[in-house]
């Protein structure tokens, strides 16, 4: 039952984000593109997911792919987009290599990429995404960007705290399960309900925040 209502917010994210395409330019453009595709992934993701599921089928090379690998690269090249400093940028493209060759190396020795949610890659990528926005934040305390603009109209601040919320919700779960398993699997519904509100309130704010200055601007209007 919550499943069904979890792709439906996602699906709602989605379609929210597509409303204020045409205004965006340049840099706010390509952001705005990346989170619509990251969107349309977690959306096709999640409607594969829960349909391997239903059927019982291991569904592990889905998530690790979809999730560990094209998502996290997704949402790193988002906040790569909002890095200032253009020599960090190229570390970060680094950083996301050496990543994905440990994650080869993960599944070759450690975790298989088709049994298995690859935890030893995922938290590397994870970290990286935890790291990146805690910095943007940072940056924007310290007026080192968007100086100009309001905070609460910023669709940035909003998508970095809900990508924020949830990362730090995936890890202490995902890692739970990895080194405690029987605790997870004896809470299994409780647990993994959790998991999806907070996924699906991310997703949601990500089709919302590029709405907001579209709003901020027409509730002024109506007052006025």
């Amino acid at each position: 039952m919550f499943g069904s209502f979890y792709l439906f917010v996602i699906a709602v994210g989605f379609l929210f984000s597509l409303f204020p395409l045409r205004k965006s330019k340049g840099l706010e453009s390509t952001a705005q593109n990346v989170i619509i595709g990251i969107l349309f992934l977690a959306l096709l993701m999640e409607l594969a997911g829960a349909f391997t599921a239903a059927r019982g089928i291991n569904n592990s090379l889905l998530y690790n792919i979809g999730w560990v690998y094209a998502e996290s690269l997704l949402l790193i090249f988002y906040l790569s987009l909002l890095e200032v400093n253009q020599k960090f940028r190229r570390k970060i493209v680094w950083i996301c290599l050496g990543i994905v060759c440990w994650g080869l190396v993960n599944a070759l020795f450690f975790q298989s990429i088709d049994t298995v949610f690859q935890y030893f890659t995922f938290l590397p990528f994870a970290l990286l995404i935890v790291f990146l926005v805690l910095r943007f934040l940072i940056h924007l305390i310290q007026m080192k960007t968007y100086a100009d603009r309001d905070l609460i109209q910023l669709p940035h601040f909003w998508i970095s705290w809900a990508i924020l919320l949830f990362y730090f919700e995936a890890i202490l779960l995902f890692g739970t399960y990895q080194f405690h398993p029987v605790f997870v699997l004896d809470h299994v519904h409780l647990l993994f309900t959790i998991n999806q509100l907070v996924a699906g309130l991310m997703y949601l704010v990500f089709g919302l925040a590029f709405m907001l200055p579209w709003l901020y601007r027409r509730s002024f209007t109506i007052i006025e």
